[in-house]
């Protein structure tokens, strides 16, 4: 019964765009059972709709991890990567929002912690693979945080949009090129920037400028 009461609540949300409206006597109805039986398997309805997030994350995580063993996705994998999470959204924008825009309230289960931790790591490998693992962990980190950003922001707009633009085009396309290009310029800047603090600097009595100056003051 709880697999049947998560489904029906994944339907419901998926339905309706939403957790918003969506109560326990409709899940509960959905599936077949009272709703008074519901709280035999989850404490409340909150605790279903974390639930849903565990479940749809791991749906997720196993779409990505399969994604990217395949050969293309070997060759350039922050692209594989990206288009995996782009197309999730685009087919289940509902849970899309239900990740990162539904206020749940609540502490959430260990699990689902776990669970976006192992995404965010996936995340920053993925970028330290890309760039050529030329930056420390801290850094890379940072730059998946702005990408990150922006990227998120990119994919809201496009599955809020759905509503009066049923076929953006090009949209895929732009979202991901402009995501790898963002990293690719945070990246330069940041081994550019590790690079000028490793270089050693120049002490007075051994810059070159000092000391044709001083030559030509002796002259």
């Amino acid at each position: 019964m709880a697999s049947r009461l998560l489904a029906a609540a994944i339907d419901l949300i998926e339905s309706t765009g939403g957790c918003r409206g969506v109560n326990l006597r409709q899940i509960a109805s959905t599936a077949g059972c009272a709703h008074t039986n519901a709280y035999n398997y989850f404490d409340s309805l909150e605790a279903l709709f974390w639930a849903v997030l565990e479940e749809t994350l791991e749906r997720q995580f196993t779409l990505t991890a399969q994604r990217l063993q395949r050969p293309a996705a070997k060759r350039a994998p922050l692209r594989a990567f990206l288009q995996t999470q782009i197309a999730f959204a685009r087919a289940h924008p509902a849970l899309y929002r239900l990740f990162w825009m539904e206020p749940l309230s609540g502490e959430p289960p260990p699990s689902v912690v776990n669970r976006f931790e192992e995404m965010r790591t996936a995340w920053v490998r993925t970028i330290g693979n890309h760039t050529g693992d030329r930056l420390d962990e801290a850094s890379l980190t940072h730059i998946g945080q702005i990408a990150h950003g922006y990227f998120h922001g990119e994919i809201s707009k496009l599955i809020s949009r759905h509503a009066f633009l049923p076929k953006p085009t090009g949209d895929r396309d732009r979202i991901l090129n402009n995501t790898i290009a963002l990293v690719e310029l945070i990246s330069a800047g940041q081994q550019g920037l590790a690079a000028h603090r490793g270089r050693p600097r120049a002490s007075r009595r051994t810059r070159p400028g000092a000391a044709r100056a001083g030559k030509s003051a002796r002259a």
